[in-house]
């Protein structure tokens, strides 16, 4: 037929595994459009034949209108010979190119899929496996590219003829989608306990074992958790005990919506990302103390919705459960029936929900929380894990960064892109090094591609160190990681740094830091810092805070230190005199140690920042009217501490509440760097750091910050602002 074009066009980015093949096959069928569509290492290729007007009506749909889980990161056309084709067909996916199509992060269970699990008339009625091309397991059941069936743990499963028809036929949503299956043909659940193993009415004696106050292992999309009664307090306080966990919060999983804004306040954005398919846990106000008992030292719950079909027929008939890494304090969650069954044995559990469908790739629950419109990302895996970042002005070397030592997440760069790995967790348990080596290799396989140029942090302490390779200073990692995600490199930025440690260019312990990175970003000129304290003891004050405590009152010259003893002062006093193992610290996270001892909140940090959460928890319940506030003073252009101890000595003595002076403390930091930006005037500010989680401080920021009309403010949002975005900073290095 005369007037007839064809057109090749290339698509690149999150296009397998998310109904990208059926949608172009609807497109083009629904156009008159002949051709095909097939997936390949790089991508999608569809060839499109008709009349021109045909033609680019499809390519403009495919474009506008791609799946809703799909993101195209890149498309290139290309005019091309008719060959008179008169259907349109999807071809079966090829293997040879280079690898860099995306894989699609694990997403929640769809709506249609919820429907079915609970249509008694559904042959997939009840069945924990239920996914199709809008849901279900991706990331953390792939072993290679392109996403096919035979490179993923579910090439064992042979389906049914049922399911089979399902997967050949281009307009069911279970075209292609890779982890089909139904209770005939694909996965099975059951229990595992100290009798053995039981596949009878799995379901019903989990749910039965729960409600009767058993702590029970069950395995999810990305890792086994460990779940039982919310309400069951001396099942939670066992939990505790078990796990060796104090008072640090829990997660839990609510039924729905309903029960959510029962117990928490559930603001418009935090409904959204609560009930994205991304499904991460969400950080959210408690509305009563009848969930004090899952989170005491602060006035948040993290809650997540029921993201997996497993999940939603577990909690058909209970309201909240504990769900919490199945694992013994920061080891790496447990992931096959051997790691689950060491819990058993030790009595962490009292029985495994498991099944026979294998982990390829471990992926915790993402962690967030909002404030004031910005997204704080905690904890980056299920749900955001492995998409890329793509920052335009790098070079396109290969590149392997491998974080810091909390927190630890590694990256990475194949050219321009940066892929940052799930959660590993704190590398001074040696099975979290073996993790992030393993997850390195993994990595490496299926983004095709190895490296010579490996960054590391400059602490010469951290696990990954080697004098060989590329030192990247903790604090610039930070600022970096802001500036790649919002397409800063290159432009004049004033950043604010504020952590608990860091190594620092001059050797000592950082983590109240203002820069000036310019257009050569590889640089960065430190600005000023919070003046210098002294650590007695080097890394022991990060959980005897007492002897922070000691030490500012030290330095601010003041001989009676509230709520600490003279024997205890005295000791610590003498450390400071001997000036053995004492280390020279700017950290602001130190500084809420030393301030949360001085008020009497706490001489101890039993866990990572809780001193400062107790300091918050404090200051958000405050509910008087601030008449004075600390004094700031700058001595040699840095931050002085000194009269802040003074003046709040002085309250302490006068009688004031514990929440006033925690208040005033936050109103301090916040005036500190408010006094910075007003004498710099910068044009763009990035903010980093593991402090900027407490939301209180951030909400007192933006209240002022939102006063500044020609003041660009950057944050990270769909990367951590803690260690766990150190890696995508040292990436552009």
């Amino acid at each position: 037929m005369k007037g007839l074009k064809r057109v090749r066009l290339k698509i690149k980015g999150i296009v397998q595994g998310v109904g990208f093949r059926p949608t172009v096959y609807k497109h083009a069928t629904n156009n008159g459009v002949s051709g095909f569509v097939v997936n390949t290492p790089d991508g999608v290729t569809v060839e499109l034949e008709g009349t021109k007007r045909q033609v680019e009506d499809v390519i403009n749909l495919i474009i506008q209108e791609p799946p809703r889980m799909s993101k195209i990161t890149e498309s290139v056309t290309e005019w091309i010979e008719t060959t008179g084709a008169s259907d349109f067909v999807i071809l079966k996916s090829t293997n040879s190119g280079a690898k860099e199509t995306e894989i699609s992060p694990d997403i929640s269970i769809c709506q249609e899929c919820s429907k079915e699990i609970f249509d008694v008339n559904d042959r997939r009625y009840l069945y924990p496996f239920t996914n199709c091309t809008n849901c279900g397991p991706r990331f953390s059941i792939i072993k290679d590219r392109p996403y096919d069936r035979p490179n993923t743990s579910m090439r064992d499963f042979k389906m049914c003829d049922a399911c089979n028809k399902e997967y050949n036929d281009p307009t069911n949503r279970r075209f292609h989608a890779q982890p089909n299956a139904c209770p005939v043909c694909g996965p099975k659940i059951f229990i595992i306990n100290k009798n053995g193993l039981d596949e009878v009415d799995v379901m019903n004696k989990t749910i039965s074992d729960i409600k009767g106050g058993k702590l029970i292992a069950i395995k999810s999309i990305g890792g086994f958790n460990i779940a039982c009664d919310a309400f069951n307090v001396s099942s939670v306080e066992r939990l505790r005990n078990k796990k060796k966990r104090g008072t640090r919060s829990f997660a839990v999983m609510m039924k729905d919506l309903d029960v959510v804004t029962r117990f928490c306040f559930v603001g418009k954005k935090e409904l959204k990302i609560l009930t994205s398919q991304i499904a991460p846990i969400v950080i959210l106000r408690k509305k009563n103390n009848e969930l004090d008992h899952i989170s005491p030292d602060n006035n948040y719950v993290g809650v997540m919705l029921p993201y997996t079909p497993l999940h939603k027929i577990l909690m058909k008939d209970i309201d909240v459960l504990v769900m919490t890494s199945a694992n013994r304090a920061d080891e790496p969650i447990a992931v096959n029936d051997g790691q689950a069954l060491s819990l058993l044995d030790e009595g962490l559990v009292d029985s495994i929900l498991s099944n026979n469908r294998d982990i390829i790739n471990r992926c915790d629950d993402s962690i967030i929380q909002h404030v004031d419109g910005v997204n704080i990302l905690i904890r980056r895996a299920r749900g955001y894990v492995p998409n890329g970042l793509t920052v335009k002005d790098l070079d396109d070397a290969n590149k392997i960064s491998l974080g810091a030592d909390i927190k630890n997440t590694f990256s990475l760069k194949k050219g321009k892109k940066i892929y940052v790995s799930q959660y590993i967790g704190d590398l001074d348990d040696p099975r979290n090094v073996q993790y992030q080596e393993q997850q390195i290799d993994e990595f490496k396989k299926l983004l095709d591609m190895d490296a010579s140029v490996i960054n590391i942090d400059a602490h010469p302490g951290y696990a990954n160190y080697n004098k060989n390779r590329n030192m990247i200073y903790h604090h610039h990692a930070h600022a970096l990681s802001v500036m790649a995600e919002n397409d800063l490199l290159g432009k004049d930025v004033f950043a604010v740094i504020c952590d608990g440690t860091g190594y620092g260019d001059d050797g000592n312990v950082w983590g109240f830091e203002l820069f000036k990175i310019g257009k050569k970003y590889k640089n960065y000129k430190r600005h000023a810092h919070l003046d210098y304290f002294l650590l007695p003891g080097g890394d022991v004050c990060s959980r005897e805070i007492d002897r922070i405590a000691v030490s500012l009152c030290s330095e601010a010259n003041l001989e009676n230190i509230p709520n600490i003893d003279s024997k205890r002062k005295e000791l610590v006093n003498n450390l400071i005199s001997s000036k053995i193992n004492c280390y020279k610290c700017s950290s602001l996270g130190r500084l809420f140690d030393g301030v949360a001892s001085i008020c009497g909140i706490s001489n101890l940090s039993l866990y990572e920042a809780q001193a400062a959460m107790l300091l918050q928890r404090y200051a958000e319940n405050f509910k008087g009217k601030i008449l004075s506030k600390y004094k700031i003073e700058i001595i040699n252009g840095n931050i002085d501490y000194r009269s802040l101890v003074r003046e709040l000595v002085r309250d302490i003595n006068s009688g004031s509440r514990k929440e006033e002076l925690a208040y005033k403390f936050h109103l301090w930091i916040k005036d500190s760097i408010l006094l910075f930006i007003n004498s710099e005037k910068p044009k763009n500010i990035v903010f980093s750091g593991g402090c900027f989680q407490n939301s209180l401080l951030l909400k007192l920021i933006l209240e002022d910050l939102n006063k500044y009309k020609d003041l660009k403010v950057y944050f990270n949002q769909d990367f951590p602002s803690n260690d766990g975005g150190i890696s995508l900073g040292q990436s552009v290095i």
